[in-house]
């Protein structure tokens, strides 16, 4: 009889576990198929327009709810970014994405290259972007560390393109009026500490706007090993 009740005792218990697991993979399951998507808020916090020309920009924010648990499925973006630009041509209602890529824009600017003390600034076709879009150091996270590349579209937000080169970051641009030209400087990581800093080499660079040229260093090696020739000369420390 002990046998018996012994035997009876044990199944019930592995039929309760059976049980209880089943409803917890139950569980997990379902919590598996719900959307995180649901939990964005879309938000279009201000807007500016494009030189009176009825297009207006829409720099991207995104909130999210928490979950149940009171977590969140989303990394938090730096707070001085936008993950995307909205264009609408507010006279016929198209829209368009700035793009479709990963990207965290900085700043943009279709007025720019104003001279200290002028009120007049100097103007293109064009919208230029301060963006990261490389994750340099392989954090997972686009962030402060990673390079800032410059990026350009037309004025309607489409032809969307990168102008400073790969795996360097850029220190300042200028639009040079006279000749349609981009100059640049940028921050390549010479000493391959996975960052760019005041010890690694700052390159020159050129491009001219709305011709089909690659961009190209200004100051070529000679250049360069004159420099550092004379550099070595004059300034070497003294044993």
């Amino acid at each position: 009889m002990k046998h018996i009740l012994s035997s009876f005792l044990i199944a019930f218990f592995l039929i309760s576990c059976s049980k209880n697991g089943g409803n917890s993979r139950l569980e997990s399951n379902i919590e598996s198929t719900q959307n995180p998507i649901e939990n964005l808020n879309i938000q279009t916090k201000n807007f500016i327009e494009i030189d009176s020309t009825g297009i207006l920009m829409f720099p991207l924010e995104m909130g999210e709810n928490k979950r149940e648990d009171g977590s969140y499925s989303y990394k938090e973006m730096p707070s001085n970014g936008y993950w995307n630009v909205l264009f609408l041509n507010s006279n016929t209602n198209e829209y368009n994405l700035l793009t479709e890529g990963k990207i965290l824009i900085l700043d943009y600017n279709y007025k720019y290259g104003n001279e200290e003390g002028m009120s007049v600034s100097k103007k293109t076709n064009h919208i230029f972007y301060s963006a990261r879009t490389l994750d340099y150091n392989k954090y997972k996270l686009l962030n402060e560390i990673d390079p800032t590349y410059l990026f350009v579209s037309d004025k309607f937000g489409k032809n969307f393109r990168q102008l400073s080169p790969k795996n360097y970051s850029v220190n300042t641009w200028k639009y040079i009026q006279t000749n349609n030209k981009i100059i640049l400087t940028a921050y390549k990581d010479s000493n391959k500490n996975n960052s760019f800093d005041d010890k690694d080499e700052i390159s020159t660079f050129e491009i001219v706007l709305d011709k089909n040229e690659k961009l190209k260093e200004v100051f070529q090696n000679d250049l360069k090993d004159k420099l550092k020739t004379l550099y070595d000369r004059d300034w070497k420390r003294v044993k």
